[in-house]
């Protein structure tokens, strides 16, 4: 890592990777940020409201929130809301109130997005339950779904991905669960690496133990029609 000709280093990394579902190394990525004297920052943006004993993420999740001077995520995924947020120092807050264009050029929310917002957090503080059931149900999902002979990778969240390979198949699969009623987007490249197209399916805590098991049901239907017509 060459970065002595340089006076500002800066290591940026997701902490929940939004298509494979697995999570970045951060102990490494703090002692990697460390060692060469840069700054850490860490995207939260699938992780906040699922991981950390109070829902902050994946920073709080693996103890290193003290070591990562900006996170930043997002109000619309596990909050439901709109917009997004930075989070760290008091100088590094008022350094963009001050000098960041895209904040400083933009309208604020509307009180009810910002009510929403502050309802969602409360949601996330005093009801623990729904990101460990959550969790817990996309854990058995993806074992249910190893044991059958699906590939879901590294997966470690709410995000399972379901490995298929070519794009042309990712996206046959796709729409045929969708003619049975299931939204599970097909991903391709370049959102993925060529030969990784794959099934996105993301869970939410709304996703009862009976819909999870109804997917897997028809993801095997979906493999056993779509291997006798290419046989």
């Amino acid at each position: 890592m060459r970065t002595g000709g340089f006076r500002r280093r800066l290591v940026v990394s997701d902490t929940l990777f939004s298509m494979d579902g697995d999570l970045a190394p951060l102990a490494d990525l703090v002692e990697l940020a460390e060692r060469h004297g840069a700054m850490l920052m860490l995207d939260e943006a699938h992780a906040v409201g699922v991981f950390g004993p109070n829902g902050r993420g994946a920073a709080e999740q693996f103890g290193v929130e003290s070591k990562v001077p900006i996170r930043v995520g997002t109000l619309s995924k596990a909050l439901g809301g709109a917009g997004g947020f930075v989070v760290g120092s008091r100088p590094l807050v008022e350094w963009l109130l001050n000098r960041a264009r895209p904040y400083v050029f933009s309208t604020a929310h509307p009180p009810a997005v910002a009510a929403a917002a502050v309802a969602a957090l409360d949601i996330v503080r005093d009801e623990p339950h729904r990101r460990a059931e959550l969790l817990s149900r996309a854990a058995e999902f993806r074992q249910a779904l190893a044991q059958e002979g699906f590939n879901t990778g590294s997966a470690a969240g709410q995000i399972v991905p379901l490995i298929i390979g070519q794009p042309e198949a990712a996206i046959s699969w796709s729409a045929e669960l969708r003619r049975r009623g299931f939204f599970v987007p097909g991903i391709r490249p370049p959102s993925v690496p060529p030969g990784q197209s794959l099934l996105r399916i993301s869970l939410s805590f709304g996703h009862t133990a009976e819909n999870i098991e109804q997917l897997a049901s028809m993801l095997r239907a979906v493999r056993a029609r779509l291997t006798a017509l290419a046989s």
